[in-house]
């Protein structure tokens, strides 16, 4: 009976762990008619093989959980890879669900009903307290579904959903997966990975967060330098506001000859306001002072320099090019607004310089082609070759350089040896 009760669950929860992200896309218009329900039928049968395999390999072990959740991730990913965040928020969705029915229910046949019952009743128990309220949930998910469509709605619209239901999803596998441990008979090795896995995910949780940090501290770096620049602005605006009343003055007055040399005045103090905002940690540093002769109309630029690029071989004139060049285009990509950061750092004996923009992202059929001469999408013959100029300047000096762009941003990565 428990076999059939376990077979029915996993039918159900295959079915419907491959049809919410389908139902979702559809809803948001994201899915062509042709072949939709091939690739609904064809994740649902490859995750239930899939859950069936892992059972019969390694049973209901505590590993069991977490390894599901990743194959049925990557089973989905292969189909609606092009929408691979909704895929991920929609799942989580509805593990979540069957996760915190199985620890709830799960801790009351394990705490209360297992110990009162005789091992005759036993099987019968596990299947009313463990089984049937899943079944309760999954026709809940297909009668609310609509419901559960308006969360997914409003957790897609918001930033880091994403990042969080995993993080979430995760975590509560691993909360199942000690109750396992502790009422079930996993051997030894198999306790072993699960506690390896468990300080990788630990560790992997812990860095995120980290960069988290590090992002809130230059968001709420650039917060500050815009507040002062607010204030210096409204200082300014009050100055014109007077110096417009005197020459308002001057024009009633008739005083023709002064108005024009307070005009001048006015224009000779306009030209003296810095058009860019820059925060510097170092102001006489090399980059520093490559930054403050771009034009960066109104890019914010944070330079962080942590390691002493004079340690390096190259040149000031070739690295002078290097990041002219990729800012420059940066600037560019961005329509002369938004924020860079360069940092610089030492790692064993290579210095690091990262140059990240908040740009838009780089298509991922042209990203390979980016550093090849004569490359450009501005549709100008005379463009095209900076980033080439780059590379070949990075690989002459021993150095290698990548690029990764993203919805949140696009990265340049520079590693020179010293």
């Amino acid at each position: 009976m428990l076999l059939i009760a376990d077979l029915i669950s996993t039918i159900i929860q295959s079915i419907l762990v491959s049809y919410f992200p389908y139902y979702c896309m559809k809803k948001d218009n994201l899915i062509r008619q042709e072949g939709t329900s091939l690739k609904l039928v064809g994740s649902a049968l490859f995750i239930f093989l899939s859950i069936q395999f892992i059972s019969i390999k390694i049973g209901g072990s505590s590993l069991s959980l977490i390894l599901m959740d990743i194959l049925n991730i990557l089973i989905l990913l292969c189909f609606y890879f092009k929408n691979y965040n909704r895929v991920i928020i929609s799942y989580s969705l509805i593990s979540i669900l069957f996760i915190l029915t199985s620890i709830i229910f799960g801790n009351i046949h394990w705490s209360y009903i297992q110990g009162l019952v005789s091992i005759k009743d036993s099987v019968i128990s596990e299947i009313i307290v463990m089984y049937l309220p899943m079944y309760l949930i999954e026709i809940s998910i297909f009668i609310f579904i609509d419901k559960i469509y308006e969360i997914y709605k409003f957790l897609n619209r918001r930033k880091y959903s994403f990042e969080i239901l995993l993080l979430i999803l995760f975590s509560l596998n691993y909360i199942l997966s000690l109750s396992l441990i502790i009422h079930g008979n996993d051997n030894v090795v198999l306790k072993n990975i699960f506690i390896l896995s468990l300080i990788a995910f630990v560790a992997i949780v812990c860095m995120y967060f980290v960069n988290l940090k590090k992002k809130m501290y230059e968001i709420d770096m650039l917060n500050k330098v815009l507040n002062e620049k607010n204030d210096e602005l409204r200082k300014i605006k009050h100055d014109y506001g007077s110096q417009i009343s005197y020459i308002n003055g001057l024009y009633i007055m008739e005083q023709y000859e002064r108005l024009g040399i307070v005009l001048k005045d006015v224009i000779n103090g306009n030209n003296n306001i810095s058009d860019n905002l820059k925060i510097l940690s170092n102001s006489e540093s090399i980059i520093s002072i490559i930054v403050t002769s771009l034009i960066t109309d109104d890019v914010n630029v944070i330079v962080e320099e942590e390691s002493d690029l004079s340690e390096l071989q190259i040149s000031e004139y070739e690295l002078q090019k290097i990041i002219s060049n990729i800012v420059n285009n940066a600037v560019t990509a961005m329509n002369g607004s938004g924020l860079i950061v360069i940092k610089t750092y030492k790692i064993f004996n290579s210095i690091y310089i990262n140059i990240r923009n908040d740009g838009p992202k780089i298509d991922e059929k042209i990203l390979d082609k980016i550093f090849n001469p004569g490359f450009t999408t501005k549709g100008n013959n005379d463009n095209g070759f900076g980033l080439s100029i780059v590379k070949e300047l990075v690989n002459k000096n021993n150095g290698k350089i990548s690029v990764i762009s993203n919805d949140d941003y696009t990265e340049f990565k520079i590693i020179f040896k010293i």
